[in-house]
């Protein structure tokens, strides 16, 4: 039990608190945790809310454990919650692929409340689009507004760094920005410079964001920008892991060959949705039918 010390507000003694509890989920005893950084101590008045620690401690006990940021920072949420990055998604991605429109607008709602009593909070303005295109594919009665896209291009102009927000952000909201525009933030994106570009996460999120954006330039059959980026992923050779995203790859080179006039490619984009099914990957394959239906491809009923 922490006793409520008024130095420190409840997100300041949520970090002792969480970092208490990954500490004994890992089986690490106060004094493994504290290792030489700091003493035994330290570490108890931290857990126990009656100190917290400095930034190069904490990262340094952090170590100790083999929690990562990442980990944390989703517990830490978790346990005071709010909505981590990983849930946010995974809550908007399941809704998307299951059409649950009233959880969708569920959020929204939510964040256009916090934003009328917040309204300049770049965050929650970011939020709010990001949601809305998500809802699009869906209902189409949800547009963004010329006011709301020149913000959203304008803070991607702004970034140095692309963080994992960033990056699904861009990819959820790929189909409303300037086709010029977005063939321009897509390279500023895959910039080898960026300083986390090999974490694993962020691979995986830039694998995810450039596919879909490789789809909406060849529907908008603008073939030359979609050739540069399946380039990219074919010399980046996607990993083994990520199954899923090399299947999507292959189906878009497919998809590309096909949109501009070979018939043949459509063996290769119902081999794609033969994997799908047999992989039992229902959702995707059942957006896979209706694509290649639109196209007048023939796919059994099998």
């Amino acid at each position: 039990m922490v006793t409520k010390n008024l130095k420190y507000s409840e997100e300041e003694l949520a970090i002792g608190i969480v970092f208490k509890m990954l500490r004994q989920a890992k089986g690490f005893s106060q004094r493994e945790a504290a290792g030489k950084e700091i003493s035994v101590p330290q570490i108890s008045n931290f857990e126990h809310g009656k100190t917290i620690l400095v930034t190069h401690h904490f990262l340094a006990v952090l170590n100790n454990i083999n929690v990562d940021m990442f980990e944390f920072q989703n517990a830490y949420n978790q346990y005071l919650d709010s909505k981590d990055i990983l849930l946010f998604s995974t809550k908007v991605s399941e809704a998307v692929m299951t059409q649950n429109i009233a959880l969708l607008e569920l959020l929204l709602k939510k964040v256009e409340n916090a934003l009328s009593f917040n309204p300049d909070n770049k965050k929650l303005k970011l939020d709010n689009i990001r949601i809305k295109s998500v809802l699009y594919f869906v209902n189409t009665s949800y547009t963004i507004t010329d006011n709301e896209l020149n913000f959203l291009t304008n803070y991607f102009y702004d970034l140095k760094e692309w963080g994992l927000y960033d990056i699904r952000l861009f990819g959820q909201c790929a189909q409303f920005i300037d086709i010029l525009k977005l063939a321009d933030l897509t390279s500023k994106m895959i910039a080898p410079m960026q300083t986390n570009c090999e974490l694993h996460h962020i691979k995986l999120a830039v694998i995810q964001c450039v596919l879909n954006i490789i789809n909406v330039f060849v529907n908008q059959k603008m073939f030359e920008p979609a050739r540069r980026l399946i380039k990219y992923l074919e010399d980046n050779e996607i990993h083994e892991y990520f199954m899923f995203e090399k299947l999507t790859l292959i189906y878009n080179r497919a998809n590309y060959s096909f949109q501009r006039g070979d018939r043949e490619a459509a063996k290769i984009m119902k081999k794609c949705l033969e994997v799908l099914k047999f992989c039992d990957c229902s959702k995707t394959a059942t957006q896979v039918a209706r694509e290649l239906h639109d196209w007048e491809i023939e796919v059994p009923n099998s």
